[in-house]
């Protein structure tokens, strides 16, 4: 069920509910089960994604850095993250990953200004 759940995320970018349903109904279980195996894995979502995936690191580097400040500028703008506890790039920090690519993290050169 795993596998097929992620095969239709990689389809659509999240698990539509009719997907789901059409799965429950091709795999003879009950759309409460796939709904429990769906919600239960962080990584699937059910809902769709944000136009820009923003990750923020709150490694101590980019915590001591000013990553609290550039999670407020994120908010403030009204931009959905998610954080991580480490990207690797403390010399750069702090840092962000915007759709992919990794950049750093002063709230004043945010492309969402």
């Amino acid at each position: 069920m795993i596998e097929r759940l992620h095969s239709v995320q990689l389809l659509h970018g999240y698990l539509p509910r009719q997907e789901l349903q059409q799965l429950a109904i091709s795999m003879a279980r009950p759309l409460s089960e796939v709904m429990g195996v769906a919600s239960f894995y962080h990584l699937f979502r059910l809902d769709p994604p944000p136009p820009h995936r923003c990750v923020v690191c709150r490694g101590t580097a980019c915590f001591v850095r000013g990553a609290e400040r550039l999670e407020a500028a994120l908010r403030q703008r009204g931009v959905a993250f998610e954080t991580t506890s480490c990207m690797g790039a403390c010399g750069q920090a702090p840092v962000l990953v915007v759709d992919g690519a990794l950049a750093m993290g002063q709230p004043e050169a945010l492309p969402w200004a």
